[in-house]
């Protein structure tokens, strides 16, 4: 481990320019805890990145309970992305320092540090698994796939997503060992497998003209989850190890984009529409921990806000309750066992009214929330 090699160096060489990506917490500096002022204040916030460069772009995916967070980063739009590991030591650790490997992203990680994601070749996106003890593996392809990603890895070392080739698009899991398995299909479609627990089960969606949100119960079998009342497509995106899942219903009538955080709880109960944030219409959920506590997106009167869900408490604006000043989270992207949240968002301009900062997120930040005792 070490800060930002090679490919990874423009976080380091920001570090001394101010050009492209000021990292807070992430890379060579030290990590900033920020001084939430909030009468409600619930959470310590501490800033990982900053993208000063309206170019760049971060990929933000999952915490562990190590507070490390996947994902990837990408100088500009002439480049690829790098996956790294955002890690609150103050450091970016680059997963594949490959010079054959130009683009590359961390989509999961378990609390062990081992992770999973895609990266390039000449002929299409493969899957890897990354185990710091022995490095970089490929992950393996059914016959007839020539392409794929895995987005979901457990505490086993299993991991979960789907290869693609002459068959179509078709949801998988990989072993401890690497070995690749089918999973059920409903119908020659397309599926992918989105999320997993430790138990086994898998979540994801199934479908082309008309998406549903499926569940893989200990990766056998296949569920159909459906959607809320009223609404056309899912999608299952996490589940925890009690056997809840969480994800989104999508299309209403005349709004085909309209988006609707949906929790389906473990025992096949009915999807629970969690509503949106005051003056919203739309939102996503993006996982889900093992205490039930749910997080996403929502829009509001203010523009795109990350929101907490619990069932005690309903929908929250994360900003309520961990405001920094001159900082408005727009997405929770994960939350862990410890109930600490990878969000990010955008500086505010004082200058412009709040509903019109949906718009102008430049620069964004990767903020982790701690909650408090």
């Amino acid at each position: 481990m070490v800060c930002l090699p090679n490919a990874a160096a423009a976080f380091c060489a920001v570090c001394r320019t101010a050009v492209t990506m000021t990292i807070a917490a992430a890379a060579c500096l030290h990590p900033v805890a920020l001084q939430a002022q909030s009468p409600v204040n619930r959470y310590v916030a501490v800033d990982y990145a900053r993208l000063d460069n309206p170019g760049a772009t971060a990929v933000v995916r999952r915490i562990n309970t190590a507070s490390e967070v996947a994902g990837g980063y990408r100088a500009d739009n002439r480049k690829g992305s790098k996956a790294l590991l955002f890690l609150p030591n103050g450091v970016a650790e680059e997963i594949l320092n490959d010079p054959g490997i130009d683009h590359s992203v961390i989509y999961g990680i378990n609390d062990l540090g081992e992770v999973v994601g895609s990266f390039n070749t000449e002929v299409a996106m493969l899957p890897f698994r990354s185990v710091r003890r022995i490095g970089f593996q490929p992950l393996s392809l059914p016959p007839g796939a020539n392409g794929g990603l895995a987005y979901a890895i457990n505490a086993n070392g299993e991991a979960a997503g789907y290869a693609s080739g002459v068959a179509g698009v078709q949801a998988v899991w990989w072993t401890r060992t690497g070995a690749v398995q089918l999973l059920q299909q409903i119908g020659n479609v397309t599926t992918r497998a989105l999320g997993l627990n430790d138990k086994g089960d898998i979540v994801g969606v199934s479908g082309d003209a008309t998406k549903a949100a499926v569940v893989w119960p200990a990766k056998s079998g296949i569920v159909n989850l459906g959607t809320l009342p009223g609404f056309t497509h899912s999608e299952a995106v996490s589940i925890n190890e009690r056997g809840d899942a969480v994800g989104f219903a999508t299309g209403v009538g005349q709004f085909p984009n309209r988006s609707r955080a949906v929790l389906w709880m473990a025992g096949g109960q009915a999807g629970q529409d969690l509503g949106a944030l005051p003056g919203g219409t739309d939102s996503r959920a993006r996982d889900v921990n093992a205490r039930g506590e749910v997080v996403g997106t929502s829009t509001s009167t203010d523009g795109n806000r990350a929101f907490i869900w619990t069932a005690a408490t309903g929908m929250r604006d994360l900003n309520t309750l961990a405001t920094v000043p001159g900082l408005v989270m727009t997405d929770a992207l994960s939350i862990n066992k410890n109930g600490d949240i990878v969000t990010v968002g955008h500086d505010v301009d004082p200058n412009e009214p709040a509903h019109e900062h949906a718009e102008h997120e430049e620069p964004r930040r990767i903020v982790v929330l701690h909650p408090l005792p």
